[in-house]
């Protein structure tokens, strides 16, 4: 009998905590909820059909986060107990990845850096312990691969040799392509009595067939006396997974050091093309009058993008990589804008760029066409909530995604 007290006892406390867990939850959410929807003001509403805004608002000096589609606004702290034990801070592009092949996901982490997808694969790259807890003259990458028509999986392992132990290693992105994949890092040293501390930019080029290191490529480096007044940035887009990036774009800064209450002055400035498929980076000069917009560049496939703002819109500056020449470039007038100063939202993503700015009752999302430079669909976010209108002044978008 006492064995049967024990289970319903355990039984009664689990049922106690899960229905805690849904009370406190719901009474957040119903007091925080804001609710919002994409108003149509022209074009094709098909552009918006798989179009989905992860953004944040502030309530009572706390954050919350909110998607936006075509169907209205879905708060991500609604979902079940369970999801919220398996995954709870899943970015929504790694979504489907659990619902659809949870057991090649268990285990991984949610980073879509990590990851690579197209039609009939998906590929995840992690090193081991980051790159190594102990002192040791190789770091262990591990590739695991899904064959998505079979729900086949592969692993393997290469022990890649290194002249220090890193502390961590970040991934940055994952190219595949003609049997290679590519792994763009960020690798860190910490300095010590016999090395300095440093900061490298690497690609570590993988033979998948023979499942061996082809190349290890230094990209960029900073010791540990530079990591305070130099930086290494890298331009490509880190939230999508489907993406194959033909080329890596980052840019290396040193400045003078810093005097109170000035700004740091940069001493040189050097911007750089890596291309994946010849295992080669070049160095890429921009004109002079575009180097104050530098930090807001952007890639993609063999476009470099360097968005422009003014107080009635924006201008899209392109150079094409393969051509070697800069193309006409696009422009685009805002329709009215509450704030100069607040900064809009780009994404450039499969064939088009995605502006979304403030204006005075909400937020206005424009579509472009890349290749005709046509406006293809303008719309606006408004809230739902009459009620809590503040919340429109604090609604921030933080990533947008094309799900399919």
């Amino acid at each position: 009998m006492k064995k049967y007290w024990k289970t319903i006892s355990i039984s009664f406390f689990i049922v106690v905590f899960i229905s805690s867990y849904y009370i406190q939850k719901t009474a957040m959410a119903s007091k925080n909820d804001r609710s919002y929807k994409i108003e149509t003001i022209s074009g094709n509403k098909e552009e918006i059909e798989n179009l989905i805004l992860q953004t944040s608002y502030q309530s009572n000096d706390l954050y919350h986060m909110l998607y936006i589609s075509k169907d209205g606004s879905t708060n991500p702290n609604n979902q079940s107990f369970f999801r919220d034990l398996m995954a709870p801070n899943e970015p929504m592009i790694l979504r489907k990845y659990i619902e659809e092949h949870r057991n090649f996901m268990r285990g991984k982490e949610f980073d879509p850096r990590k990851y690579f997808e197209d039609k009939s694969r998906l590929i995840y790259t992690t090193f081991l312990d980051d790159g190594g807890k102990e002192a040791s003259n190789v770091v262990t990458l591990q590739i695991d691969i899904l064959d998505k028509n079979t729900n086949d999986s592969s692993s393997f392992k290469i022990d890649i040799p290194v002249k220090a132990s890193y502390d961590w290693i970040n991934v940055n992105d994952v190219y595949v392509g003609n049997g290679k994949i590519n792994i763009l890092t960020t690798n860190y040293l910490s300095a010590n009595y016999l090395i300095k501390g440093r900061e490298e930019l690497h690609v570590y080029s993988i033979d998948e067939n023979k499942k061996e290191l082809v190349k290890d490529a230094i990209l960029a480096e900073l010791v540990s006396e530079e990591r305070g007044t130099s930086s290494i940035r890298i331009f490509n887009e880190y939230n999508t997974t489907t993406q194959n990036e033909n080329y890596y774009l980052y840019m290396v800064e040193k400045y003078s050091d810093r005097k109170e209450d000035t700004e740091l002055e940069v001493i040189s400035s050097q911007i750089y093309i890596y291309n994946n498929a010849k295992n080669e980076a070049e160095e890429w000069t921009m004109p002079e009058e575009l180097k104050p917009y530098r930090k807001s560049m952007l890639i993609h496939k063999e476009t470099i993008y360097i968005p422009v703002y003014s107080a009635n819109g924006l201008t899209l500056n392109r150079y094409h990589i393969e051509k070697k020449q800069w193309e006409e470039p696009l422009t685009l007038q805002y329709s009215s804008i509450a704030n100069e100063n607040d900064a809009p939202y780009l994404r450039i993503a499969e064939g088009k760029f995605y502006l979304v700015y403030r204006v005075s009752d909400g937020q206005w999302l424009s579509i472009v066409d890349l290749r005709t430079g046509g406006l293809i669909y303008e719309g606006k976010i408004i809230s739902e909530d009459k009620k809590n209108q503040e919340a429109d002044s604090s609604l921030t978008i933080e990533q947008l995604y094309t799900l399919h």
